[in-house]
């Protein structure tokens, strides 16, 4: 039997078509927001499916782990990132007299995904989103996706795993990051180079 797949949200890829660097200059709106089959859209290039993602940050430093070979996206298999979250599904859209409130049902994705990831044991002391949104084609993976990056500021390092194809690397500074040996995935890679900018 085959699995049902799930709606997802997205845009298309033309709204954010003067993407530069890896990111986008481009404010979510409701006009844009359009609902696909996630198994269609994970090869359709003409959209890009929405991921409200959030980094941990603690005194400078930013919690990074690597995708280990149990996670469900093969592309993605030890490579070493810093944002945890996934897709928008149908089921987190917040909606209010037939409109979708933006900011809820942000909020509900990014909440919900982060239950299902980590563990925190440390204090958010300060949440805030970053001006641009991620928006590279450096893979076949981050052609099609786009991300909304909420960084949460903590009050010690007391955040871990709640899966196990996600092993952690611990609070590293953005620069080591980008200047060592680190296997890093392009979004890593994007998000540190803002952080140290």
């Amino acid at each position: 039997m085959k699995k049902h797949q799930e709606h997802i949200v997205c845009v298309k890829s033309e709204k954010v078509a003067h993407r530069k660097n890896g990111f986008v200059d481009y404010q979510l709106n409701n006009e844009d927001l359009m609902l696909g089959q996630r198994f269609s859209l994970e090869r359709d290039e003409d959209f890009r499916q929405l991921l409200p993602i959030s980094i941990f940050t603690y005194q400078g430093k930013v919690w990074a782990y690597e995708r280990t070979s149990k996670g469900g996206e093969s592309r993605l298999h030890n490579k070493i990132a810093v944002a945890v979250g996934g897709h928008w599904d149908l089921e987190d859209l917040v909606v209010e007299n037939s409109i979708i409130d933006l900011e809820k049902s942000l909020h509900k994705a990014t909440a919900r995904e982060l239950e299902e990831e980590i563990v925190l044991s440390s204090n958010i002391v300060k949440t805030y989103e970053l001006s641009k949104k991620i928006c590279a084609d450096d893979t076949e993976v981050d052609r099609v996706h786009m991300a909304v990056v909420y960084v949460h500021e903590l009050d010690g390092e007391g955040i871990e795993s709640a899966e196990e194809q996600l092993k952690a690397v611990g609070f590293v500074h953005p620069r080591e990051l980008l200047s060592s040996d680190y296997n890093l995935e392009a979004w890593a890679r994007i998000i540190c180079e803002i952080l140290t900018d």
